[in-house]
């Protein structure tokens, strides 16, 4: 028998989540864009540039950009985009493409604020986006 709110697979669903008021999300569609600070534009040579993983970094590191987020707190689809996986630095955004890191979501909003998951990186199609916000961290699954 599982625990009210969680699944079998031990993954509290994010309806349930927003239900106890743990998090927030929404949906965005990034535009096309390319980040302007020297940091993001080097975290881009992780890929080549056909690739939609490049296209779908650039963006969401152009919306932080835009919205005044401090890139040395944020890892990248697995990586920071400043500095390195063995700092002390506690990622305060974390960003992830279809969903590869989804267990690592919860994990991250225990100590960070947020979360884009680009759902389906596409070279050509819309980059819909689900930007997750921990807003009680208490009412956060436990680990």
């Amino acid at each position: 028998m599982t625990a009210p709110g969680r699944t079998t697979a031990g993954i509290v669903p994010a309806r349930t989540l927003r239900e106890l008021a743990a998090i927030w999300h929404r949906q965005l569609q990034l535009p096309d864009a390319e980040p302007a600070h020297p940091a993001a534009r080097e975290a881009l040579t992780r890929w080549t540039d056909s690739s939609p993983l490049r296209r779908t970094a650039a963006a969401v590191l152009a919306h932080l950009e835009a919205t005044a987020r401090p890139l040395d707190s944020v890892c990248l689809h697995g990586g920071p985009v400043i500095g390195s996986h063995y700092s002390d630095t506690v990622w305060q955004s974390g960003i992830g493409f279809g969903w590869r890191h989804y267990r690592s979501i919860s994990h991250h909003l225990k100590e960070g604020t947020d979360w884009f998951e680009i759902v389906r990186p596409a070279r050509i199609q819309p980059l819909h986006t689900l930007h997750i916000t921990v807003q009680d961290r208490s009412a956060l699954p436990r680990l």
